[in-house]
């Protein structure tokens, strides 16, 4: 499994934002390989982050190359005042567990 994590200083969103947003999302979930997201708020800095969970690289790759996301990394400073992506690949994962809908599912063997 494979982690992008997505920092970002939020700017101001208009409605161009939202749509492409809500369009770049529907994609990443039609792509074979996708797992979910989680996100998270930090109210001191006003720091997001956006975890999305994918399969392999290629699934990654195939997300990336979709033309609504090449057009959103294209205007990024639209709609952030900063951002940063680190992808992490994930070589296991253990602990008590949070319920079925808090982590993406289990890989397969």
């Amino acid at each position: 499994m494979y982690l992008v994590t997505f920092r970002i200083d939020p700017g101001e969103y208009d409605e161009a934002f939202h749509d492409l947003n809500d369009r770049i999302q529907a994609a990443a979930e039609a792509t074979d390989g996708y797992r979910g997201k989680r996100t998270w708020n930090d109210p001191e800095s006003g720091d997001v982050l956006v975890v999305y969970y994918w399969e392999s690289l290629d699934a990654l790759e195939s997300f990336g190359a979709d033309d609504d996301h090449v057009r959103a990394k294209q205007r990024w400073a639209e709609w952030y005042d900063a951002y940063e992506v680190t992808v992490t690949e994930v070589l296991e994962t253990y602990g008590s567990g949070f319920g079925d809908d808090a982590d993406p599912p289990e890989q397969p063997e």
